[in-house]
């Protein structure tokens, strides 16, 4: 949406477009989002840049943007330059860890940020993948899992590979956003759908594939009880949140301790492995609908910090998950209970 101006100040045949900033908020301030929900925001609680998009029919060649004057990062960029980002990442999270990424490199001309973009796919493309970080390389052994590197800067546009599948975890993110909640728990749900924007853009398409497999296999299913197949993946330390993707063919209180259960011991064991309890693990649930004109119904699950759980108790967590996926796995069953453990991503048992 196009912005006229903060304010309009009309005097006889005189007129003043009035842009009135101030971005240095270290006081909560109550905000409104574009969905018509009031957050508090603490300014010091962020990480600040400055972007000025510039919406203009001609601008000039050859402009270098000046130095930001201030300490806060900042970076100018026109509209279609904007627009490019945003059509070729098709996530808000990713757009702001690249131009996070460029305002700390060295300027360019106005206009040429797809040029930058692309020599910083290139160079990611270039560059040797980090490893599998040792703190989590026990969670990784501990079954079969694939470790797959993406790149920060894809060079592919997302979803090129194929639109469907890339798109699930935008149709769950939608479903997350337009779910009814407390005001004062608005600050969690946006906390929940970063963490979730925070999957790399060239892994959606893999998973897209799986849920959508999930999805009709437990659709399909006319076994007795629940199927249960789940995903998880497991990023090195500090580049995104752990994720258990369940998929069931009923909601039911086995499909609910499935999520519940196996999301706590995730949760424990990458808290454990990394000698840190203060981040976000994050549980999807998708079951077959309830309401016509919809797919599947989404329910979430967020575990931070130390849940106080004696080992004991994550140990007989562990063991009831490994008894249902055996017991789903047995001859004579038309379906299986897909427990793929941790890895930097892992894919389902074949």
């Amino acid at each position: 949406m196009r912005e006229l101006g903060d304010g309009l100040l009309l005097v006889g045949s005189q007129a003043a477009v009035i842009q009135s900033k101030s971005r240095t908020k270290l006081a909560a301030a109550a905000m409104t989002n574009a969905r018509g929900r009031t957050i508090q925001v603490v300014g010091e609680d962020y990480e600040w840049l400055t972007v000025v998009v510039i919406d203009h029919a001609d601008p000039p060649r050859g402009y270098l943007p000046p130095p930001a004057p201030t300490a806060v990062p900042a970076i100018v960029i026109l509209r279609r330059d904007w627009e490019f980002l945003f059509d070729h990442l098709r996530s808000t999270r990713a757009v702001l860890a690249y131009l996070m990424r460029a305002a700390g490199g060295d300027a360019v001309e106005l206009g040429d940020e797809p040029r930058r973009y692309h020599e910083y796919a290139v160079a990611d493309i270039e560059a040797t993948p980090d490893p599998v970080h040792p703190a989590i390389a026990p969670l990784v052994a501990a079954k079969p899992t694939e470790t797959i590197s993406t790149a920060r800067a894809p060079l592919e546009p997302a979803g090129h590979d194929e639109h469907a599948a890339h798109v699930m975890l935008r149709m769950i993110m939608e479903d997350v956003a337009e779910t009814p909640i407390p005001e004062e728990r608005q600050a969690d749900l946006l906390l929940l759908l970063a963490e979730l924007d925070g999957l790399p853009i060239e892994h959606r398409t893999e998973l897209g594939h799986t849920l959508i497999k999930f999805v009709e296999s437990a659709t399909l299913t006319t076994r007795q009880g629940t199927l249960v197949h789940s995903r998880t993946v497991i990023p090195n330390p500090g580049e995104f949140a752990p994720m258990m993707f369940v998929v069931a063919s009923k909601l039911s209180d086995e499909a609910r301790y499935a999520l519940m259960f196996r999301l706590q011991v995730l949760h424990h064991d990458y808290s454990t492995a990394i000698g840190d309890w203060e981040h976000c693990t994050l549980g999807v649930m998708l079951t077959p609908p309830t309401m016509d004109g919809r797919l599947w119904d989404t329910r979430t699950m967020t575990l931070w910090g130390d849940q106080g759980q004696p080992s004991e108790f994550i140990e007989e967590l562990r063991a009831m998950i490994t008894e249902a996926a055996e017991s789903a796995a047995s001859p004579g069953d038309d379906g299986q209970d897909t427990d793929a453990n941790p890895g930097v991503d892992s894919k389902p048992d074949s």
